[in-house]
């Protein structure tokens, strides 16, 4: 008798449980999935001869092994500028995709692409996309790009280029 009336009230507060165990499932999601948010940060990467680039953006959003910046800016130590519109880091590679109007300025050449990846490493620039590169009155663009940022060379794939004299 007594097992019948253990197992009617488990029956009974069997559809309580369920939706307590889906809330909590729910919040649990919420949490795994969450991130933590900063605003206006600065991050600092470094290499063998200390501090080689400096990264700042508007927004931070952490999530795992990803580092997402918004509205950023990628100082090297050697002068040059990378500016996106956003850029996500894997923290564990040391590499970093851009997106949005990818600018790269240097002391005598710009370059602008849609994406591109970073691999800070190998101080190395690249894409697959559409690329044009201004240096002095000369132009080229092509699809496709490697830019080595120390020292600095740009390959162009697929290139088309204009010369002023």
């Amino acid at each position: 008798m007594k097992s019948a009336l253990i197992h009617t009230l488990f029956l009974a507060l069997l559809p309580v449980s369920l939706y307590y165990v889906k809330e909590l499932e729910e919040n649990l999601q919420l949490v795994r999935e969450g991130s933590g948010i900063a605003r206006d940060v600065s991050i600092k990467v470094f290499g063998r001869g200390g501090e080689e680039w400096r990264i700042e953006g508007e927004e931070l959003i952490s999530l795992g092994k990803e580092v997402t910046l918004k509205n950023v800016m990628l100082r090297s130590s050697s002068g040059s500028t990378i500016k996106a519109g956003s850029v996500v880091l894997l923290r564990d590679r040391g590499v970093g995709t851009l997106r949005g109007e990818v600018e790269v300025r240097g002391e005598a050449f710009f370059v602008r692409t849609s994406s591109a990846t970073v691999d800070f490493g190998k101080n190395l620039l690249y894409g697959t996309g559409g690329v044009k590169v201004w240096r002095e009155s000369n132009y080229a663009e092509g699809k496709g790009f490697k830019a080595y940022l120390r020292p600095l060379k740009v390959i162009i794939n697929s290139v088309r280029t204009r010369h002023e004299i």
